[in-house]
């Protein structure tokens, strides 16, 4: 993707949610470095969505939070409950979002690798980063480690960590612009 073609779909997405798009484009540097088809599995991640509830996934025994295949009950909208339960475990695309994150916020694509759509991760990540602002209270550098590391983390070392390499990449694309 050109970098003018990614600036445009950063500014209207950022636009659509009331953010700098300056601030997004530090996220997607950080989190992608604007590759659309970045993923990270993340198989620590236990935060996991229930597509037809619409509500967080009941708690997981300790056997299920250790174990690599999903409990008979992890429902799916497409596929096998494979994909869906390590997709949710997974960050895609240029804002990293998770899969799980991704299906609370409403994202009913049947499987998730299609968060590489650098369309629809900028949508989902600027509306959660948006989220995260209005908790935060207009204070950046909070949203952004809750961005990263949840809300519980937005003020603990890897949140506090992850915030101020964000706004040193927001510093420099400030210096460029």
């Amino acid at each position: 993707m050109e970098q003018a073609e990614l600036r445009l779909l950063i500014v209207g997405a950022a636009m659509a949610y009331s953010l700098e798009p300056d601030l997004v484009e530090a996220v997607v540097q950080v989190e992608s470095g604007g590759n659309p088809f970045a993923w990270n599995p993340e198989p620590k991640y236990r935060w996991l969505y229930n597509v037809r509830t619409h509500q967080p996934f009941r708690a997981l025994t300790q056997a299920e939070a250790s174990s690599k295949t999903p409990p008979l009950d992890f429902p799916v909208l497409a596929g096998d409950r494979d994909n869906e339960w390590l997709a949710q475990q997974a960050s895609w695309g240029l804002m990293q979002v998770m899969g799980a994150v991704a299906r609370e916020l409403g994202c009913k694509v049947p499987y998730l690798p299609e968060l590489t759509q650098p369309d629809l991760n900028l949508d989902l990540g600027c509306r959660h980063l948006a989220s995260h602002l209005k908790w935060a209270q207009g204070n950046v550098r909070k949203a952004l480690g809750a961005y990263n590391a949840g809300r519980g983390g937005a003020e603990g070392t890897a949140g506090q960590a992850y915030s101020a390499h964000v706004l040193a990449g927001l510093d420099a694309i400030r210096r460029h612009v």
